[in-house]
Parts: structure tokens; sequence; C-alpha cells
């Protein structure tokens, strides 16, 4: 299994170098982009793919095998918006469905309040392979709340979330910081990014805990403190034409101990994402 997977990285790799070498032009920056969605009320972008995937969860039991799968998926990305209210996802650069409304839009710096959803819920049918998650409390989506600013510089974007549980679901909170410095050339996007999220007790008890009524032999009671995640991911896309676009992207987590030592997650305190598609622009 490993072999295929650093066939992967390989790729992504290869895509992210050649880029660099055959850019001839710059095509557009964020800041260009962010100053025309200010001049017009309403704008909207869709686009449509499929994509061939290697995915393993840090979750144990979600997966059909226990190091990873492999399998296709489609993948909607874009949004509308309209004056300073906007509902968009871009899955292949770590944006859930998100509605949100901006308080303050300038060139450089944007605050939202925004609606999206944190984390996936999963129960007993869930699983996969294994009995890992067998008898387990279900673990419902989340909605979760709050506030996002954006700041462009010439170091890249720089993007703060302070999010609150509104759905009643893990009643927590979550501070996220992420980092991108994405490149435009003439044919090539490339968006490399890091992001760090600190989850409180709440949060982390409610999706890695075990409760009383969850215990057995092998799955002892466990209560997390808050917790903190990493995350790097890259994203490459050529344009070929107006429409037609190929993408290659790649996504790699890490967590604290206070997830890592749940019994949910044992053996894979880790998850990693690595895929390659086509892209339709509308």
């Amino acid at each position: 299994m490993d072999k295929y997977y650093k066939g992967f990285i390989a790729t992504l790799l290869l895509c992210f170098f050649y880029s660099v070498h055959a850019a001839e032009a710059p095509k557009a920056n964020t800041e260009e982009i962010k100053e025309v969605l200010s001049e017009e009320d309403s704008y909207w972008e869709l686009d449509l793919g499929l994509a061939i995937n290697y995915n393993r969860s840090y979750i144990n039991g979600l997966n059909d095998n226990e190091d990873g799968d492999f399998g296709a998926n489609f993948i909607v990305s874009g949004g509308y918006y309209y004056k300073d209210f906007f509902i968009e996802t871009h899955p292949l650069i770590g944006r859930p469905l998100t509605l949100g409304y901006s308080l303050q839009r300038t060139k450089h710096f944007v605050v939202n309040v925004i609606v999206e959803s944190v984390f996936l819920g999963f129960d007993e049918s869930s699983q996969n392979h294994g009995d890992s998650l067998t008898g387990i409390n279900k673990r419902n989506t989340s909605l979760d709340s709050g506030i996002e600013a954006y700041y462009s510089h010439k170091y890249g974007e720089t993007r703060l979330r302070l999010l609150h549980d509104i759905s009643n679901t893990h009643n927590g909170f979550v501070i996220a910081l992420d980092y991108a410095y994405p490149l435009f050339f003439k044919k090539w996007i490339v968006w490399p990014s890091y992001g760090i999220s600190w989850l409180s007790d709440d949060s982390t008890d409610y999706y890695f805990g075990i409760d009383k009524n969850e215990v057995r032999p092998d799955r002892p009671e466990y209560t997390p403190s808050s917790a903190i995640t990493h995350k790097l991911n890259i994203y490459a896309a050529y344009q070929h034409n107006t429409h037609l676009s190929f993408v290659v992207y790649g996504g790699y987590s890490i967590f604290s101990n206070n997830i890592n030592d749940s019994p949910l997650v044992r053996p894979n305190n880790d998850s990693l994402q690595l895929g390659m598609g086509v892209m339709w622009s509308f």
C-alpha cells in the first residue's frame, strides 16, 4: 500500500515543481479577485469534477481497509455571492460548505460571520472493517458559527476562525489559524497551506471520548481534554482551456495525544488524502 500513496505524493511534488518552472506570466492574484468581488453586487462560480483518490482515516474502522482506501468521488466547488451574503464550498483547499455574511471587506482584509460544519459525525453503521465502533453512541455532525477574518499580504493569506457549536451537539469551541501561499501562473494555480486548530474539552470529549455505556474490555472509559490538530494541504490545477482543468491535491493531518490516545483512533493516529482528477468550470 505504501508504494501507491508514495506515487501520489511524487505526482504532487512533480506538478508543483513543473508549475514553478513552466510559469510565463502571472494569471491573477487574490487581491485582484477580491477587488472584483467588492465591485459587483452579484457573482457566482461553479466547478464540477471527478477524481480518483486515496483516503486513510484516523478513526479506526471507517475505511474498508485498515491501510486506507482507493476510490472515486464527485467534486463540487464554487459559490454564490450577493452583496455581503455568500454561500460557498472549496473542498480541495479545505473550505467546507459555508454560509456567511461579510461585516467588512477591503482589498486586504475581510471579516465574515459564518456557519459551517467543523466535525462530521459517525456511528456504528459507519464501520467498514473490524469492530472498534461496535456499541458506540452516535456522534452527530456539528453546526458551528462564529467569526472568520482573512488578511492578504505579500507573504500569502492568513485566516483566523473563532467558532462555537450552535446545534447543541458538542457544545464546544474551535479556534483555527490557517496560512496559505497561493501561486498564480499563466496555466497553473498552486495552493500550499498549513492549518492549526485548537479544540475545546467539550468538542474533544464528544467526538473522541468513551462514555461508561460504551466501555468494553478493549475500550476503556476515556475523557480527553482540549486538543490540537495540524494539517498540511497542497492543491494544484492546470487550466487546459476556459472550462477544463486538471487537478492534483493532498492533505495530511496529525493530532495531539488527547486525540491519539482515544480508543476510537488507534491504530491510525493521522489521516492522509491524495487525489487527482478533472474539473469543469461553468
